[in-house]
């Protein structure tokens, strides 16, 4: 590796500087990693003067060698330390030591990114894909921007805050991104930028409805864009689902074609039109990973705009490979969320639930009922379960459950949408919820009286 790459001079400068003032280690912390440390024996020693400082211990050369007795090649931290305190050159310079600390560190970054990127060239993979990793990549390099501290006093936000909260007192703050369900807005306050909302469901419970009919809804009715990313469904699926919702055309007749009634066709026009117009935007590419996805939205965003990304589903977005499955989507599930708030839209991402709530006398899902890895549920601001109980006379006239099992900005609670199979759409509940006394007698269904109630009540 050439020597532009790391200096190590200015590594033993740092090191000697934080032996002659111990008092600059907090501050050399915050901006040096172990890692940033080109020669292992160095970052062994700053790893060692990390832990004496922490443990509350003298840094000097004796403590330290007492938290570490040996370098990684086995040879005396005690020998070495003291060779480098010896050669300490004072600490006027520590700064400029810790910049090019840090700076060699990032080009060793870039230029191991630029090896990786150079390999996956001659790897059995798509162009887009390795344009998305190589993207991917950069993007996680280290901003070096020294001119903005990565932290912020109380005082400089609290301007901004109070005017927050003075527009929302007199009704001029932008509200949530509604999601077309009056009932569901009441419960999660509308869909924010920055947000990550899980919808999970049973297989052909709705999740897909409801998941591209917000989108819709966002783009059709409100005036946003709207980019879904459908791993399941063809384009074109998903474009006859949306002409058959705002057609209210059967989606049968649709697929079949010959069956098409007379007063089937205004209202198709109808649909084509509108969808004409809105800035709704689909993508189904086979294989997609969550490097391509980012890519994909960054450059929506760019040329059209963007107010809300759908994915269907998590569990289909394509890993890296070599590891285990939950760790993957584990990892996707954070990449989304970052997402989120990298763009400052809200992104709805679909997953599916296990087979746990089959097993309960009541059937209801629970946010840890969700499939593949829990940290789906940690990374989510919002966790919607589709629910429908078809063994019940409610569930199987299309009656459903959206269950809010987890809102940071609300209350968990419920709330009650009626299916439309035929139209693939939910619309509000028509009927009246049955009284809680109706419950406890048994004379309705359990969970069709838990219309807009709290966490408390389903306990």
């Amino acid at each position: 590796m050439s020597r532009e790459l790391f200096n190590v001079d200015a590594e033993h400068g740092l090191l000697g500087a934080m032996f002659v003032d111990p008092t600059l280690i907090d501050e050399v912390r915050s901006t040096v990693e172990i890692a940033d440390f080109h020669e292992i024996e160095n970052a062994a020693l700053y790893r060692a003067i990390l832990d004496c400082h922490e443990a509350g211990d003298p840094v000097d050369v004796i403590m330290v060698s007492e938290h570490h007795q040996y370098l990684p090649d086995g040879s005396s931290m005690l020998a070495y330390a003291a060779t480098i305190q010896s050669g300490a050159q004072g600490t006027s310079s520590w700064k400029t030591y810790a910049r090019v600390i840090r700076e060699r560190a990032v080009l060793r970054k870039v230029v191991e990114t630029a090896n990786t990127i150079s390999q996956s060239a001659n790897d059995d993979l798509p162009v887009a894909e390795i344009i998305a990793r190589g993207q991917q990549a950069m993007a996680d390099l280290r901003d070096l921007d020294d001119g903005e501290p990565d932290y912020h006093k109380v005082g400089d936000i609290l301007p901004q805050v109070i005017d927050t909260i003075d527009s929302k007192f007199s009704g001029t703050a932008p509200k949530g991104l509604s999601t077309g369900i009056p009932d569901l807005d009441k419960l999660i306050r509308g869909l924010r930028p920055g947000n990550m909302v899980v919808v999970a469901g049973l297989p052909a419970s709705g999740k897909t409805i409801l998941g591209v009919q917000i989108a819709q809804y966002a783009t059709t009715q409100l005036g946003g864009a709207g980019l879904v990313f459908s791993l399941e469904m063809t384009k074109e699926e998903l474009v006859t689902r949306n002409i058959a919702s705002l057609g209210a055309v059967d989606l049968t007749r649709l697929d079949e074609g010959h069956s098409l009634k007379d007063e089937d066709w205004p209202r198709i026009t109808s649909a084509v039109s509108v969808l004409h117009k809105a800035r709704l935007y689909v993508c189904d590419q086979a294989g997609m990973t969550v490097a391509r996805i980012r890519s994909i939205a960054r450059q929506c965003q760019r040329h059209e705009g963007l107010d809300v990304i759908v994915v269907d589903y998590i569990t289909l977005i394509a890993g890296e490979g070599g590891q285990n499955r939950t760790l993957e989507v584990g990892k996707i599930s954070t990449a989304l969320k970052n997402l989120a708030k990298e763009l400052k839209v809200p992104v709805i991402v679909l997953a599916q639930l296990n087979r746990g709530p089959t097993n309960r006398p009541d059937k209801r899902p629970r946010p840890s009922d969700i499939r593949d890895s829990g940290q789906i549920e940690q990374d989510a601001d919002v966790v919607i379960l589709v629910h429908v109980d078809k063994d019940t006379d409610e569930g199987a006239n299309g009656v459903t459950e959206l269950i809010v099992g987890k809102c940071r900005h609300g209350k968990p609670g419920t709330c009650l949408v009626q299916a439309q199979g035929q139209f693939v759409r939910f619309v509000p509940f028509g009927g009246k919820p049955p009284s809680d006394e109706e419950v406890a007698m048994g004379r309705a269904v359990k969970f069709t009286g838990r219309n807009h109630r709290g966490a408390a009540d389903d306990e």
